[in-house]
């Protein structure tokens, strides 16, 4: 068949060009939709992404198996269309939403979207040749437009006033310059304390066309032309969301502009942050598709297991008294497991460049993750196992070991919900723990592969981590061979902060492994969902984790994670001595350090004092009946008060690493030189913890402009000096302590090994005393000090 070309009407900004088949005796695009967010719902019971309208002209029925459809003029590239017939003169929708390639679903579904942006392309192919096509799209005006033929089958395009998925083309388009603009609030949303009641002003935009008018709800819902005509003020006097948009007739409307005004009770002071949700009530509690519904389907999923994402509006307000710093369109989802059972959902809140901003903006963790701002999701949290209970577990841990040592981890900040008005408890805002978390802590980096519990490919492809898997799935290898595949240093803290706070539920659940694709990219890991750390469920501060990660059948409660396959890379590492000396040193010395009870509450009680005032309206809420907070707060307290030594002992006793013995390191808290021990840096300037006996430990002290180390002073089981900024000892059979010694450096120089007789020179003060081992590449001489080769 010979095409013919179509030229189009300028409805586009750029010229685009339709193939139809000169004896119209096959399929034709007759409608499409770039940015669909809720004009249709699919058999998924989800909105697509985007959508194709076709069309059959013909007097006979066609079957979509002949066709393929995509966005590049490639036929190799395109998307196969199912068995289906299309009766004479019927349409046909094909969702246009990546999931085609998800089991069991419909080949109805594609594995592309359309492009919302400017110069997109759509191909419809019978065999090799195309038969249909747009070229050059220009971006859509706004979400929820269609473009289509003016009437069905018809050359003239343009941007429908109404759209007609799977029905006939009504005959009305225009020109996106038609799109109207939005209505101007003259007061923005806002928190009020103490707020008073007022009438809330709207006006048409500079420029709208003649007859133009606003019409808006109270309710979540988007408004229409049936919705409420304003005309001269709204009262407000309590919580209330308003939605408002232009109407004119031969316009299009865009999408709604929202507005929260909420009232804070006068009963208690506002400390936290406010999240305003705004949606249809039904996209959240409707019987067949509300994601927090139990729904109607007694033999299937209910429906807040599915991921169904529904359209809303966020608004974030960092105090009362202000503007929102977000005010913008995206999805939501529920989130999480087996905790999708609570009373308050975890959601996915998700920004869309096909809504309009494809970002959420916006620093949200100023004290944590100072500076990130490129956020594609959050995830308003309900706490997860721990939503009965501390509400921040997860966040004290993961906070406890990531903000001071290499982790990939999940910020973390509470805050107090609304929708649609309604006050809805705390949640608490965090990052995800899947690609978008990557995204937006390495720069925008998109190339990745992503595995969760080693069944789910979140991103890339498999054939890394298969080949990595069947490589340490072997024994007998060593460290440096382990260090071309993975991030070792950083897989050590995992497992630390896991073991440490006992957390059972990982690594045979909630383990994200993520690598650069780039060459060269190493396995890292995301710490997630730690909840069942910290004695939740009243475990005991003694329990074994570390036998119990050896031993499946160690706990026959808690076996479902901990299985031979989940624990094997584990294992496989402690069987190489360099890394088993790694993992025990840094177990150590992080407990001396900050992994203890110290460090853990230097994070956990200023996060408490957060949550302190409005917590108790929260639980009131939720379940008032719930045991006082103060008795799990206690709990937990008291559990982390015990839990080093144990964790100290069990160490050594299943490794046979030596009696730990207390050591005790200060630094002098005025002191900005660094000290490593063993290689690891000191966080705190005091280390209070324990070594094990017979084991070596090393001391290296880095010299700042003005001071250095000259020496240390060994106290308690041993009694010694020593000169330098290195100090090297066996761990004795009973307690010391060491101090440093301080002296001025301010007139360092450096001399370079050029200066060096031979490399192997040693240096001596007049009393004979070593001073500087050359070999290090360093030799630092004090003022005052006369010092020979």
């Amino acid at each position: 068949m010979k095409p013919y070309l179509l030229l189009l009407t300028s409805m586009l900004s750029t010229a685009s060009i339709s193939y139809a088949a000169e004896d119209n005796s096959t399929l034709i695009i007759n409608e499409l939709m770039q940015s669909n967010v809720d004009c249709i719902m699919d058999d998924l019971n989800d909105f697509p992404d985007s959508w194709v309208e076709l069309y059959n002209p013909t007097d006979a029925a066609i079957n979509l198996q002949d066709y393929k459809i995509g966005t590049k003029n490639k036929v190799s590239k395109a998307w196969q269309l199912p068995n289906k017939t299309v009766g004479s003169h019927e349409h046909v929708i094909v969702y246009c939403d990546k999931a085609g390639e998800d089991e069991g679903v419909s080949a109805m579904h594609t594995n592309f979207r359309l492009e919302s942006g400017k110069d997109g392309s759509i191909y419809l192919f019978k065999g090799s040749e195309v038969v249909d096509k747009l070229e050059g799209m220009a971006k859509q005006p706004a979400p929820n437009i269609a473009y289509g033929r003016k009437t069905d089958g018809s050359d003239e395009w343009g941007y429908e006033l109404t759209p007609t998925p799977g029905a006939q083309n009504e005959g009305e388009v225009v020109a996106a310059k038609m799109l109207l603009g939005d209505p101007v609030f003259e007061k923005c949303g806002q928190v009020f304390e103490n707020g008073e009641s007022f009438r809330l002003k709207l006006s048409l935009p500079e420029g709208a066309p003649e007859g133009a008018e606003i019409r808006y709800t109270l309710d979540g819902t988007e408004p229409t032309m049936s919705s409420k005509k304003f005309r001269a003020t709204i009262p407000i006097s309590s919580n209330t969301v308003v939605r408002a948009k232009l109407f004119c007739e031969g316009y299009l409307s865009p999408r709604s502009v929202c507005q929260s005004y909420i009232f804070f009770p006068d009963t208690r002071a506002l400390t936290l942050p406010v999240v305003s949700i705004i949606t249809d009530d039904k996209y959240l509690n409707d019987a067949q598709i509300g994601i927090f519904a139990d729904g109607t389907y007694s033999s299937e999923k209910k429906n807040y297991e599915h991921n169904w994402r529904r359209p809303m509006n966020i608004e974030f307000f960092e105090t009362s008294g202000q503007e929102s710093v977000i005010n913008q369109l995206g999805e939501m989802r529920v989130t999480g497991g087996a905790t999708r059972e609570y009373a308050r959902k975890s959601m996915g809140i998700y920004a869309n460049k096909r809504f309009g901003v494809k970002r959420f903006n916006y620093e949200f963790f100023p004290d944590q993750k100072p500076g990130l701002t490129d956020f594609k999701s959050i995830m308003l949290r309900n706490a997860g196992n721990d939503f009965d209970y501390l509400f921040m577990r997860d966040a004290i841990i993961q906070r406890t070991m990531a903000q001071r040592v290499d982790l990939d981890w999940q910020a973390w900040r509470p805050t107090i919900v609304y929708i649609n008005g309604e006050y809805r408890g705390m949640l608490n805002i965090r990052e995800r723990s899947n690609e978008d978390n990557i995204y937006t802590n390495y720069n925008g980096l998109e190339d990745i592969d992503m595995i969760e519990n080693d069944k789910e490919l979140k991103e890339g492809t498999w054939d890394n981590y298969n080949a990595f898997k069947e490589f340490y799935n072997e024994h007998n290898h060593t460290l440096a061979e382990y260090a071309e595949w993975m991030d070792w240093q950083e897989y050590i803290n995992l497992m630390v902060e896991n073991l440490y706070f006992n957390n059972q539920d990982f690594p045979g659940n909630n383990n994200v492994i993520w690598r650069p694709q780039a060459e060269g990219g190493k396995w890292r890991w995301i710490t997630k969902d730690t909840d069942f750390g910290l004695g939740l469920y009243g475990s005991s501060p003694d329990y074994n984790t570390i036998k119990w990660l050896h031993d499946p059948n160690y706990d026959a409660g808690r076996a479902w994670a901990n299985k031979y396959e989940d624990t094997r890379l584990f294992r496989r590492l402690m069987e190489d001595a360099d890394f088993k000396r790694e993992f025990l040193d840094r177990a150590a010395i992080y407990m001396g350090d900050f992994l203890n009870e110290k460090g853990t509450r230097e994070t956990w009680d200023p996060m408490y004092e957060l949550i302190q005032t409005e917590y108790p309206f929260h639980r009131k809420l939720i379940n008032e009946w719930w045991p006082n907070y103060n008795n799990i707060l206690n709990e937990a307290r008291n559990w982390l008060h015990q839990r080093t030594d144990y964790f100290y002992q069990q160490l050594a006793d299943y490794y046979n690493w030596g009696t730990p013995q207390a050591l005790t390191i200060n630094k002098q808290s005025e002191s900005p030189i660094k000290i490593t021990i063993n290689g690891v840096n000191m966080y705190y300037p005091v280390f209070d913890g324990k070594y094990y006996a017979g084991r070596t430990i090393t001391l290296t002290a880095t010299p700042v402009e003005g001071m250095m180390v000259t020496g240390w002073k060994v106290t308690g089981a041993v009694n010694k000096e020593v000169q330098g900024d290195e100090l090297s000892l066996q761990m004795p059979r009973g307690a010391i302590a060491i101090e440093p010694i301080m002296g001025d450096g301010s007139g360092i120089e450096e001399i370079g090994h050029s200066t060096l007789h031979t490399p192997h020179s040693t240096l001596y003060d007049l009393q004979g005393r070593k001073v500087a081992n050359p070999q290090k590449g360093r030799i630092y001489i004090q003022n005052g000090k006369k010092i020979i080769k």
